[in-house]
């Protein structure tokens, strides 16, 4: 298997590893109901042969969840890496640029990255907490916060498929059945506005976004990191913000993460605004990716859990 080819979605979970199976489920604990971000160390990464790092960390995901597409090119272990893509363009994605990315969520409920190869210089890793953004803005600005729990228009860039309109409404923060999320990315929310049936941001949506990201730049907020050759890093999307500093070193010898994203059976159930973009709302369902145009999987809205 090679990154950026397509696994087989349908392989059954992996069976008869007492030890992973175990080490896997003490990482779901921690991302369902710890701190929702986890940093594993020395995974093996250094060996002749790539595609066993690549099967190893595939089998692992399919211990912890079930993975999903992660861009148009129907990837189910996608390299990040610097491609020489142009973040400024509605239809191109951060993860294959060496940019700057500030923070936001993927469409997916857990993240993994594992650090092949690091950067030459920058590439730093950067996590804040969502529900410390909440609670500082309900203690700071509370009529801004009513504004987050509202939905804001976000672009699909292009992502959409056939019939379906270019845009999503919904909101930075939810509680739905006592369920917590939070979805931001403010590059796709402006970026909505160039679809002239997306409705228009107000002063007050603006001024929302502004106190997200003062929040963020705070000292304390954010906790930096350097993933090094082995390091796995497993976010919980929905409690976690991630982000990355602008680094370099190219030439097909730069820094190299694999990601993973993963339907997960501990996920929150998401308001129905979701369902556009992640195609179901239940806790614990398949759902989310980016998926190839005309591609909508059979097994959206499935329990995860159900997956054999």
């Amino acid at each position: 298997m090679t990154a950026n080819r397509r696994p087989d979605l349908g392989a059954p979970r992996p069976a008869d590893l007492p030890h992973s199976t175990a080490f896997a489920a003490e990482l779901h604990s921690r991302l369902e109901g710890g701190l929702g971000c986890v940093v594993v160390t020395g995974f093996p990464v250094a060996g002749d042969d790539p595609r066993e790092t690549e099967m190893a960390y595939w089998l692992l995901g399919l211990l912890l969840g079930r993975p999903v597409s992660q861009s148009r090119k129907g990837d189910l272990l996608g390299r990040v890496e610097d491609r020489g893509a142009d973040i400024s363009s509605p239809v191109q994605r951060g993860y294959e640029s060496s940019a700057e990315l500030p923070f936001h969520v993927d469409r997916t409920d857990v993240i993994g990255l594992l650090c092949i190869r690091p950067a030459v210089a920058g590439g730093l890793s950067r996590i804040a907490s969502s529900r410390t953004v909440h609670d500082l803005l309900l203690a700071e600005r509370p009529e801004l916060l009513a504004e987050l729990y509202q939905p804001f228009p976000n672009d699909r860039r292009g992502e959409e498929q056939p019939g379906e309109q270019p845009w999503s409404g919904i909101p930075v923060f939810s509680r739905t059945d006592g369920h917590f999320a939070m979805r931001y990315v403010r590059r796709f929310i402006t970026g909505s506005q160039r679809h002239a049936g997306a409705p228009r941001l107000t002063e007050s949506q603006l001024a929302a976004m502004d106190a997200v990201d003062e929040i963020l730049q705070r000292p304390g907020v954010a906790l930096d990191m350097e993933l090094r050759a082995g390091d796995l890093q497993l976010i919980n999307n929905f409690s976690v913000l991630h982000a990355r500093t602008a680094f370099t070193g190219g030439g097909g010898q730069g820094r190299l993460l694999l990601r993973l994203w993963l339907a997960f059976s501990g996920s929150p159930v998401l308001p129905e605004g979701y369902a556009s973009l992640y195609g179901a709302t239940a806790a614990g369902s398949y759902r989310g990716g980016v998926w190839p145009t005309g591609t909508v999987p059979a097994d959206l809205g499935r329990p995860v859990s159900q997956f054999g």
